[in-house]
């Protein structure tokens, strides 16, 4: 015999009893009801109030300094200084990682490879920011320059997941060297929200990607590009030697 609430909570919705009926008017009461503050103690429950969220980010902060940090710089070939990690990053294969200095983490990254190649690298430059839950597939090599700010729910990948010839997939052959092209991000560019970024794409100096793009090929430095599959939607501005601006030609794709 199996017990179940279901009758109870249905009973006491409808109120057709009089047990009922007294029952739902106090759930119907302490569903509303509140208790005053004095004012004397307002200055205490604002202290309390704030507490409550200073208490959990000192924590974290202790335990990515503590634990965090000291545990992921040891998975990587080479951390710089001032490493920023708000979760542990999810590290599965073996690929290279090395990391300049002022990198911050913004949130659960994810970086995995293959047993395709002997040495898969991942180089994240100075100043670089990695958004949340920002996925790379590194099986040959990635490239995150300097000053590169990548926005959460980005994938960034070498590699397409299967090898290109159908005779390969069907046997279950690793792929070959082709299918996989490294990924270069330069210098200062930006990847909006939920990108994809796939094999042998460069993205040119300064270059932004707009919001849930795909790239497939190249983008040229200083330029935007959106849609799937991304195209330059637009030209920017560099400053030239006197402090003005020119704006950069560049057709579209």
């Amino acid at each position: 015999m199996t017990f179940s609430l279901e009758p109870v909570v249905l009973r006491l919705k409808r109120a057709e009893t009089p047990f009922f009926r007294v029952a739902r008017k106090v759930y119907d009461f302490s569903s509303s009801a509140n208790l005053p503050v004095p004012q004397f103690f307002k200055p205490v429950g604002r202290l309390l109030y704030e507490g409550r969220s200073c208490v959990p980010v000192v924590w974290k902060r202790l335990e990515c300094l503590i634990y965090i940090q000291p545990i992921f710089s040891c998975r990587c070939e080479s951390v710089g200084r001032r490493l920023q990690l708000v979760a542990m990053p999810n590290v599965s294969g073996h690929t290279l990682l090395y990391i300049g200095d002022d990198v911050r983490f913004g949130g659960n990254v994810t970086i995995s490879s293959g047993r395709f190649w002997d040495r898969p690298t991942l180089r994240i430059g100075n100043r670089a920011f990695i958004g949340h839950n920002v996925i790379i597939t590194c099986n040959r090599q990635v490239v995150i320059e300097d000053d590169v700010l990548i926005a959460g729910n980005c994938k960034i990948s070498d590699y397409d997941g299967h090898p290109t010839l159908m005779e390969k997939r069907v046997a279950g052959c690793a792929p070959d060297l082709e299918d996989m092209q490294p990924v270069r991000i330069c210098r200062g560019a930006w990847i909006g929200f939920g990108a994809l970024i796939l094999k042998g794409v460069t993205i040119g100096e300064g270059g932004i990607v707009g919001a849930n793009s795909v790239v497939t090929r190249d983008v040229p430095p200083r330029c935007v590009v959106a849609g799937s599959p991304a195209r330059v939607v637009k030209q920017t501005e560099v400053p030239d030697s006197t402090g003005a601006t020119r704006t950069i030609s560049v057709a579209a794709a």
